[in-house]
């Protein structure tokens, strides 16, 4: 099955979490106005029973495309962040958080340019983090303590396949 890249917006991507990017307005001034400052860009559920945030690096390859996914993983107790330090493209591959299978006809993906990141709702099956261009750091900011990573194939094996950036 070929999924369709499409590039990453916030009502796009809102049925699976939020896009974190500096928004185009608002904040409030910080550090004797040297700054703006935007609190609460996106919803981090990290403490459900007994979690607590972690805050983590990531050194990411760049992924080369087609991508055929095989399988997708989910956090069903809290939300995972990624956002890349540095300007960097990367790919986002996600199902919705329904049943114990992500379903292959339901996958989306989507491109991430330069200057943002997203955050992962709760549930929400989604492929590890794929880098593009090249190699790219991201801080990850997910749960510690416990047992919270599901990882399954695709309802009934099949394949997901991801080609085509958007022109």
């Amino acid at each position: 099955m070929d999924v369709r890249i499409e590039h990453l917006s916030a009502a796009a991507f809102a049925p699976f979490g939020e896009v974190i990017a500096t928004p185009d307005a608002g904040g409030v001034p910080a550090n004797d106005g040297t700054a703006r400052r935007f609190d609460d860009v996106a919803r981090l559920e990290l403490d459900r029973d007994g979690g607590r945030p972690c805050l983590s690096l990531f050194c990411v390859q760049p992924a080369e495309l087609p991508i055929e996914c095989t399988r997708l993983e989910r956090h069903p107790l809290s939300t995972q962040a990624f956002v890349p330090l540095g300007a960097a493209r990367f790919l986002v591959v996600v199902a919705p958080p329904v049943g114990d299978a992500p379903d292959a006809a339901r996958t989306r993906a989507f491109l991430a340019a330069d200057g943002q990141g997203v955050n992962y709702h709760a549930g929400v099956w989604h492929h590890p983090v794929l880098a593009l261009d090249r190699e790219t750091d991201f801080v990850v900011i997910g749960r510690a303590g416990g047992t919270d990573c599901d990882i399954a194939p695709f309802a009934g094996d099949e394949v997901v396949r991801v080609a085509v950036l958007p022109g």
